[in-house]
């Protein structure tokens, strides 16, 4: 017993110990706009919610003067594509912003989300220094009759797990499942718009856009986290914030998108579909290479058209371009020495379609099909995603046919998974609504297979509802080919479950599924439709 009470002890002692270490979260913010009142709020700007707007994360963390992200420690050049003109490039330079917002305004853009990086206390790093002259250049643009993009918030949430901020520089993991946590998150959140004037605040609905990045970084999470920063938001500020949660965070938020949008784009969530021109690293230190072609403007013309092919009434209303200026992973749109001025032209073009909600069907589309279905070399708007992964599979002639056939799965000796997309266009149109689901397989092989798709109810299973199940079919061993069905209420279809809509889970067995045809076909349910 007197052992247990010493250990006991000394795990206190660690505890206060630890928490001893960290300094204490700075009581006032850097900027003079705080705290606010719901008064100072009253003839602010604002998007409604559902109207048609484009925003787009905005990095400024550049420096010409000291090589800041511009050149390696090593001295190698640290961009894969560079701006047009090097020469006044700096978070630093009023006229370095003016310029990018000038070009923003040209491009149709709506609002920026400067990408920050503000430690609570960090006041001389870059995040902080670079946002006065990003509001002088801002307000000489509006002084001289011009419209710049309103100013959001992009939350880079990678500050949770590398900032420093602890003792001697040592970073401290925060977790967001704690008081203190809380209180740091939304610390960041607060010294940020303390800089930014309430006037030129991006707003939905009189609120201010916020959107996080990847929750990833966070030690802990929990329900309560998004109640609590906007509960202490308003407290500050005199209003809620807008939250935008990329897609892994809990709790309740707004909006939800993901990030990505340059790779795989475009990504459609219910409110925000994201999207990019294409993507390459090549001149980050350490990456694995990474490419997606930008095809002379084609890669970015084709993600546009994929949403502007949705119907206007039931499509997302927020367009994220993914990204204004981030020259390390060439995922610009900026005017560019590679590029000069096409991708600002392109996103004007594409901005006032989406904005004067223009559908536009260029390409054969799914959105009035009773049904989307997929056999081997014949997919109608139903995709078997390319092997991959732990979706693994082959082309097989079979007796009855050719046929998809599972094949070893790297990442596990006990399941094996084949995915399928379902048209953006049908996915749309059946949100939250059920459909039915038939599959034809051979019966033999595996021991089973289970239906698991992606859904708006978050309740059902991991990841927010991404891989619900919809049912379990037994194998058997007669070598014939049977049909089963499956019922999928509330569906989603945005790409959730590892990048697709639908997998069948194979178990059991040799683990060999051989399909031969699959479909998907609308069910009439008035009033299921939120």
């Amino acid at each position: 017993m007197p052992l247990a009470k010493n250990a006991l002890r000394l795990m206190l002692l660690i505890c206060c110990s630890s928490s001893a270490q960290l300094p204490e979260l700075p009581a006032t913010p850097p900027g003079r706009f705080f705290p606010l009142k719901p008064g100072d709020h009253k003839n602010a700007a604002s998007f409604a919610q559902g109207q048609p707007v484009v925003g787009t994360t905005y990095f400024y963390w550049y420096d010409i003067d000291t090589r800041a992200h511009i050149v390696d420690g090593d001295g190698t050049d640290a961009l894969t594509t560079h701006p047009a003109d090097m020469n006044d490039l700096s978070f630093n330079r009023t006229s370095w912003h003016k310029a990018q917002l000038q070009d923003m305004i040209e491009a149709g853009v709506d609002f920026l989300l400067p990408v920050f990086w503000g430690v609570p206390g960090k006041y001389e790093g870059w995040s902080f220094v670079g946002l006065p002259p990003l509001i002088e250049a801002h307000s000489q643009l509006e002084k001289e009759g011009r419209r710049p993009p309103a100013i959001g918030l992009f939350y880079d949430t990678s500050i949770l797990r590398h900032n420093g901020y602890g003792q001697g520089g040592t970073s401290y993991h925060v977790d967001l499942a704690t008081d203190f946590g809380k209180q740091w998150f939304h610390t960041a959140l607060r010294d940020f718009f303390s800089l930014i004037p309430p006037d030129k605040w991006a707003r939905v609905s009189g609120r201010p856009i916020v959107f996080l990045y990847s929750p990833a970084f966070a030690k802990g999470q929990d329900e309560k986290q998004f109640a609590y920063v906007k509960d202490r938001f308003k407290a500050d500020f005199g209003v809620e914030p807008f939250i935008v949660k990329a897609s892994g965070w809990k709790g309740e938020t707004d909006a939800e998108y993901s990030w990505g949008g340059a790779v795989n784009g475009p990504l459609i969530y219910r409110h925000v579909a994201a999207l990019g021109p294409g993507y390459d690293h090549s001149a980050v230190p350490g990456r694995t290479p990474l490419i997606v072609e930008r095809r002379d403007g084609q890669t970015y013309i084709d993600r546009w058209l994929k949403i502007l092919a949705l119907r206007p009434e039931s499509r997302p209303w927020m367009v994220h371009v993914e990204t204004w200026n981030e020259w390390h992973e060439g995922t610009d749109v900026a005017a560019s020495r590679e590029y000069g001025r096409s991708y600002i032209v392109l996103t004007r073009l594409f901005a006032d379609m989406w904005r004067a909600k223009t559908l536009l069907r260029l390409h054969p589309s799914y959105a009035d099909a009773a049904s989307v279905s997929w056999e081997p070399g014949g997919a109608r708007g139903l995709d078997l995603r390319p092997s991959g992964g732990d979706g693994v599979w082959r082309i097989a002639e079979l007796s009855g046919g050719r046929a998809a056939v599972s094949d070893p799965n790297p990442h596990s000796q006990e399941s094996r998974y084949l995915y399928f997309d379902v048209d953006g266009a049908f996915a749309n149109d059946v949100f939250n609504q059920t459909v039915t689901l038939s599959v034809t397989y051979r019966d033999a092989g595996c021991s089973s297979f289970r239906v698991e798709y992606d859904n708006t109810d978050s309740a059902q299973s991991v990841l927010e509802g991404a891989f619900r199940g919809a049912g379990d079919v037994s194998v058997g061993n007669t070598g014939a080919w049977k049909t089963a069905e499956f019922r999928l209420p509330s569906c989603r279809f945005m790409d959730r479950c590892n990048n697709a809509d639908v997998r069948l889970a194979v178990l059991g067995g040799s683990l060999e599924l051989a399909i031969r045809s699959m479909t998907i076909t609308r069910v009439s349910t008035e009033g299921e439709k939120k």
